[in-house]
């Protein structure tokens, strides 16, 4: 099998996984953008400023705040004052966020547990090598 047919089995296999999750997931209504962005998020747990948001996402500033404010509306994340710059604001996920995606640890856990099954140690240290080292940006 080539790359892209092993990648379309993994995308189809992941799928499955979130299928059986998805129906006791709080997080399941959000679209994919929304979604990326909380995860964006939640790798700074001290908050992250708007601009470096945006840069994150590869998205303008205003672009950014949009969302933010889409977020902020469904009480998925809030806006608090940054420490090293009293007039600037940082996004941080809500208390109830943070526990969701938490949640979703578990259907990773399941997936990574089921393709270890089929693995010796040696070659699913190499897998997640592999998949870091094509994924850096």
């Amino acid at each position: 099998m080539t790359l892209e047919t092993n990648l379309i089995e993994l995308e189809r296999f992941c799928a499955k996984a979130w299928r059986v999750y998805a129906k006791e997931d709080p997080l399941s209504s959000l679209s994919f953008n929304e979604f990326d962005y909380l995860r964006v998020i939640q790798d700074y747990p001290k908050g992250i400023r708007i601009t470096d948001l945006a840069e994150e996402m590869k998205v303008t500033k205003p672009s950014a705040s949009n969302m933010v404010a889409r977020l902020k509306k469904k009480g998925l994340v809030q806006r608090v004052a940054c420490h090293e710059d009293g007039r600037s604001k940082r996004v941080m996920l809500t208390a109830q966020v943070i526990q969701d995606l938490s949640l979703e640890q578990v259907v990773y856990k399941s997936i990574a547990d089921t393709m270890k099954q089929k693995l010796s140690c040696e070659e699913a240290n190499q897998l997640a090598y592999l998949l870091e080292k094509s994924l850096k940006n």
